[in-house]
């Protein structure tokens, strides 16, 4: 058992350390195109940190399909990683990177980030509802989120590119080449990872989800967390901002919903009546409070980390177990 759990945190190491490669090589050839940060943040690098729930739900949907009595379980931990993921992103990190620095997005932006955010959140949960999120409720959330990009890059803000930005076409083509070979490999560890969690799920009393919310969730969480730390610690908070909000978007639009296309999801009935109605609730708050001044103060992020907090207790006491 101990040598399962040492593969498992060696697997994500692995992960966090390709989805970091894969995230700077975005960023360079972001800058190259001129992009703002605002837009890299929502679209280019929330897609990079959200590399191992994009990935995890891929490979589990395969393996459901090459294994259907591991539907179930498989479904729990795909589903409590990515909602967990985006709530451990909407409340605890969120909440940390307030106290640290200062989360904004204006008011004109609002509807845009946070909106989308909250829209997202309320169409995985009507999807949900009969317990079961099936291909075609997987294609629509796939092709809602890309229209959510092609409406970004219609409104996106462009910038002049700095001299020392440009890169040549060789370094273009590498960091390109460097891309898709860190997602290939990163495809195989979070095979291996997944395959290590389902085996611990089936030798421990912690339920499916609440095992995918708490080992699987805030693990893959950890690229939000180093990118928006790094991000505002360079006082760039548009990058910060929008990292976290994006990642919240893409997170369950595109993650499930590329894994309900291959396979279809079986859906635990605390994530329908307990983590999701919690994801859009605290996400209605984050938009109340950046309503009120367009900032995260000190007081509004602490009261994020406890709402997490009480969140994992509540969650454990009154639903240990899926059903």
């Amino acid at each position: 058992m101990i040598s399962e759990y040492l593969i498992l945190i060696g697997g994500f190491i692995a992960i966090l350390i390709l989805a970091d490669l894969i995230v700077k090589s975005v960023v360079r050839l972001a800058k190259h195109f001129g992009v703002s940060g605002t837009f890299v943040g929502l679209t280019v690098l929330s897609i990079g940190t959200s590399i191992p729930e994009i990935l995890s739900a891929v490979v589990g949907s395969i393996n459901i399909l090459k294994d259907p009595s591991t539907f179930q379980t498989i479904s729990g931990l795909i589903i409590g990683q990515n909602i967990g993921s985006d709530i451990f992103q909407q409340s605890f990190i969120l909440g940390i990177i307030g106290i640290i620095g200062t989360i904004i997005v204006v008011k004109k932006d609002l509807f845009k980030e946070v909106g989308a955010l909250i829209g997202g959140a309320v169409l995985v949960w009507i999807f949900a509802l009969g317990g079961l999120i099936n291909r075609v409720e997987g294609f629509l959330m796939l092709a809602v989120y890309l229209g959510y990009l092609y409406y970004l890059f219609k409104h996106k803000n462009s910038g002049k590119k700095k001299k020392k930005d440009i890169l040549s076409q060789k370094r273009i083509i590498l960091e390109s080449l460097g891309i898709v070979g860190g997602f290939v490999v990163m495809g195989i560890v979070a095979d291996k990872v997944l395959g290590i969690a389902t085996q611990i799920v089936s030798t421990t009393t912690l339920s499916a989800s609440f095992l995918g919310v708490i080992l699987l969730g805030v693990a893959s969480a950890l690229p939000e967390l180093t990118t928006a730390l790094v991000a505002v610690l360079k006082k760039e908070r548009g990058i910060s901002a929008g990292v976290l909000i994006g990642s919240n978007i893409t997170n369950p639009l595109m993650g499930l919903g590329l894994g309900a296309l291959i396979s279809t999801y079986k859906v635990p009935n605390v994530v329908l009546y307990y983590d999701l109605p919690f994801k859009i609730g605290t996400a209605l708050l984050i938009y109340y409070f950046l309503t009120r001044n367009e900032e995260l103060n000190k007081w509004e992020a602490i009261v994020l980390i406890a709402l997490f907090i009480a969140y994992l207790i509540l969650r454990q006491m009154y639903f240990p177990l899926d059903f």
